[in-house]
């Protein structure tokens, strides 16, 4: 019996189907009966149930619907199918001066991470970490994060959200993102000799994803990153800033934290720092109204002021 429950709660009947993927219970039995896909398995009592793994190529079927497709290209294809068709759209119809529609690319870009959801389900992280180096490969650092990272871990907590992923997925993905970027920011640090940052976050963080994020920002900039990792103590992190004098100290904050927590513990460190380290935070936990601080609510804003802070140092010199 248990074995029973246990599969079942791998599938999903398709009303549920629907709300996860977004497509109307009606197309998807218009879909089955006509296509004969997304699969299903029939119960004893009659009703039909279908497989978890099913949603994420049938988002990724939305997406090539999207960008112009026919349901009877697609709706049959395997998650491979649908990105090869979709990787091959920017050559089918060539775009003036050779640019690729932004719009193409997001459709594309939305393929790829349902890929990896696919590789969440199946726990194969050494496919999903090929999937981060290839994406990396193609675009660098900067666009994996805003373009890949990002999405990926939204996807993945939208999954958590709506059932069709598990604490153990989550886990599992933020692992292997974990592991990619710890890599991967490191090499973009060497020989760095621009304005240096330190980047940790705040005691008690025990999230260490957002200033994994942070290094690979900071060091696609003219930054050196000095990473002091996650959950460190106020007293040490003090020291660390006496001792190394960086121009910046950034700080990521996760849901973990109330606001009225995080912004006691940012009050207290910027009275111990000395006024020439500029503290720069941003995260689900971070008030956005801390004197002396600076709060981005995304990634790109945060580039853009270490961009100009380089630029700043730069001219002074």
């Amino acid at each position: 019996m248990t074995n029973e429950i246990n599969k079942m709660e791998d599938y999903l009947s398709i009303g549920q189907l629907s709300t996860m993927t977004g497509i109307g219970v009606h197309t998807l039995r218009v879909w089955e009966k006509r296509y004969g896909a997304p699969l299903s398995e029939r119960l004893p009592s009659g009703h039909r149930r279908y497989p978890k793994e099913e949603v994420p190529r049938l988002k990724a079927i939305a997406s090539a619907l999207e960008s112009g497709y026919r349901a009877s290209k697609v709706v049959s294809a395997t998650m491979e199918e649908l990105q090869g068709l979709m990787g091959l759209a920017s050559f089918v119809e060539p775009k003036k001066n050779n640019e690729v529609k932004e719009t193409d690319q997001i459709a594309a870009n939305k393929l790829t991470i349902e890929g990896w959801i696919q590789f969440v389900h199946s726990s194969d992280d050494d496919a999903l970490l090929s999937g981060f180096h290839e994406q990396w490969g193609r675009h660098g650092g900067l666009k994996f994060v805003f373009d890949f990272a990002i999405p990926l871990l939204e996807r993945i907590g939208n999954g958590w959200e709506t059932g069709e992923l598990t604490i153990s997925h989550e886990h599992f993905s933020s692992e292997c993102m974990v592991s990619f970027l710890s890599e991967k920011w490191r090499q973009l640090n060497i020989r760095k000799t621009g304005p240096l940052v330190l980047i940790t976050t705040l005691p008690g963080e025990i999230y260490n994803l957002g200033i994994l994020m942070c290094a690979v920002v900071t060091a696609a900039t003219k930054s050196k990153v000095l990473y002091l990792g996650a959950n460190n103590p106020t007293e040490e992190i003090v020291d660390v800033v006496e001792k190394n004098n960086p121009e910046i100290l950034t700080m990521s904050i996760s849901h973990k934290f109330d606001l009225v927590t995080s912004e006691k513990l940012l009050i207290n460190l910027r009275k111990k720092i000395d006024k020439k380290t500029s503290i720069v935070i941003g995260g689900k936990g971070s008030p956005c109204t801390v004197q002396g601080i600076s709060y981005f609510h995304t990634f790109d804003k945060y580039y853009d002021y270490l961009t100009n802070f380089n630029q700043n140092s730069e001219n002074e010199k």
